[in-house]
């Protein structure tokens, strides 16, 4: 299983404190992603949004080299109950093909070619 992504709380943020980093002079992409152990990429899709998740030791290891506390500039997201947050034009794919075939049951969902008929065992 894997752990749970954190979500950058802002790009502009990460810039920001980058520019004013407590070595005393801004730090590059190339420096936070050597001291950081990731690619000058994922720091660069970090700071123009194309990229807002990261793990939690990759969050740990970023607040660390900018000395800010970890809830500074990440944050865990809360779960959401299912259907929620879904638009109403939207569904879920579930939710369509069960409506799509009202007669067939979850299980018979497959591609079947005919009627269907009650389940019976074999003797």
């Amino acid at each position: 299983m894997t752990p749970a992504r954190l979500h950058l709380t802002d790009s502009e943020l990460l810039r920001l404190l980058m520019h004013w980093a407590p070595l005393g002079r801004p730090l590059t992409i190339r420096e936070l992603a050597e001291q950081v152990g990731i690619s000058k990429s994922k720091v660069h899709a970090l700071l123009s949004g194309e990229r807002t998740t990261v793990t939690p030791e990759i969050a740990r290891r970023i607040c660390g080299e900018l000395s800010v506390h970890e809830g500074a500039l990440f944050f865990k997201p809360l779960p959401t109950p299912m259907g929620e947050g879904v638009d109403e034009g939207k569904r879920h794919e579930h939710e369509r093909a069960v409506d799509a075939d009202a007669a067939r049951s979850s299980q018979e969902l497959g591609g079947h070619d005919g009627p269907i008929g009650p389940y019976r065992r074999r003797p």
